[in-house]
């Protein structure tokens, strides 16, 4: 098991070590061989982004991207390729979890300090983690592995994908965590009040706008004031979210809110500063202000996605859809959003031209839980579910994600 990120650090000599031998990892020589082919995968449905759909559609894999979409395939490329025909199904662009310690909470907090903006989730990575590789089972195709809102600062969030044996990492440095929640607060060390929290941070950026300090710590801040480094705040309640927006404002940070719980009372303030929010996943018991919230969110123009546990992903888009938000913008939160509020837009979250060829196949509507999940295909492997119905080749390889 690696050791906690926040107790042993890498040497940058090792973190590209570390970083190349986890990339290696996930190609092993049967998914080398896999990825070698070009694949047609045809459906009834493909959902190439939540506002373009094909029907009667294929895609072209090609060394686990999408090559070719629709009309676009050339005719020699397509006769050539192996086929995964799922027949009547329904393709839809792999699920994104915009924001998860996947469990590892105690491995993603530093304990003895409360203001770590430098430190990276990519070096507790464990790429045989159960909790990643189950995620294919419930449609997740990457996520978002984030330090814990325990600390004031939390440091870097990565982008990571499962596999069929073993992860990877996609991108090992994407937003900065930074938490003004209950979470954060500690009676065992400062800061043990929001105020206190709210008073950390504010310091910190004023420190780095004023550029009389130097560290890797001030160069995180200043990369999310110059607005190359994204910014993600945990916060819940009403003051924990003017306390957030108060620093956006005073800083010009846009940040994407984690929890968002009583957004809804400071919603005006929060459109003015663009903000874009991760809510926890929903429960068919919620409160029927949880239950509506992505409603009154995409009514307001304010971009969402759901983060919490990966089983009730699918089930929240299914509840908001039940509580007044239209279909695409649900399909929406599942798969575009959240790319789009990680700032990896161009690599996952839809099936366009270029992008990963990670996609969810069901035989009906994703958003009708009596659809079954038939399988999950990531970086043009299947990793989960079965085999297409109607399969050919025209080589004696076997075909993509048969074992």
């Amino acid at each position: 098991m690696p050791q906690p990120v926040m107790n042993t650090l890498l040497s940058p000599s090792a973190r590209t070590v570390a970083l190349l031998l986890t990339g290696l990892a996930g190609l092993g020589s049967g998914a080398a061989s896999l990825r070698a082919q070009d694949v047609l995968v045809r459906a009834a449905r493909i959902v190439v982004a939540p506002d373009t759909v094909l029907t009667d559609g294929a895609l072209l894999v090609r060394a686990g991207k999408v090559a070719f979409v629709g009309d676009e395939i050339p005719a020699e490329t397509r006769a050539n390729a192996t086929l995964a025909d799922y027949g009547y199904a329904t393709l839809v662009p792999g699920f994104v979890l915009a924001q998860s310690t996947l469990g590892r909470d105690a491995d993603l907090t530093e304990t003895a300090l409360p203001f770590t903006p430098d430190l990276r989730a990519v070096e507790a990575f464990d790429p045989w983690q159960e909790e990643l590789l189950e995620l294919p089972s419930f449609g997740i195709t990457s996520v978002g592995l984030s330090p814990s809102a325990r600390n004031v600062a939390g440091g870097i969030a990565a982008l990571v994908k499962p596999g069929e044996e073993r992860g990877v990492v996609a991108t090992p440095e994407t937003f900065v965590s930074l938490s003004l929640s209950r979470e954060a607060r500690n009676p065992e060390r400062p800061p043990t009040s929001l105020m206190g929290a709210r008073e950390l941070l504010r310091e910190a950026f004023a420190t780095a706008q004023a550029g009389i300090a130097l560290g890797p710590d001030t160069a995180i801040l200043r990369q999310a004031l110059a607005g190359s480094r994204r910014v993600f705040v945990h916060a819940d309640t009403a003051a924990e979210l003017l306390a957030t927006l108060a620093l956006a404002e005073q800083h010009q940070l846009q940040p994407v809110i984690v929890g968002g719980r009583e957004l809804e009372k400071v919603l005006d303030r929060a459109v003015l500063r663009g903000v874009g929010v991760v809510l926890d996943t929903l429960r068919p018991e919620a409160r029927l202000a949880a239950l509506r919230l992505p409603a009154v969110l995409a009514r307001a123009g304010v971009p969402f996605c759901f983060a919490g546990r990966p089983a009730q992903l699918r089930l929240s888009a299914a509840l908001a859809l039940r509580h007044g938000l239209d279909r695409e913008t649900a399909l929406r939160a599942l798969t575009r959003t959240p790319a789009m509020l990680l700032g990896q837009d161009e690599r996952v979250g839809s099936l366009r031209q270029g992008h990963a060829a990670d996609f969810v196949v069901f035989d009906g509507d994703p958003l009708d839980l009596t659809s079954r999940h038939l399988a999950t295909w990531v970086d043009g492997v299947r990793v989960f579910g079965e085999q297409p119905s109607r399969t050919r080749t025209n080589r004696t390889t076997e075909i993509a994600g048969e074992r």
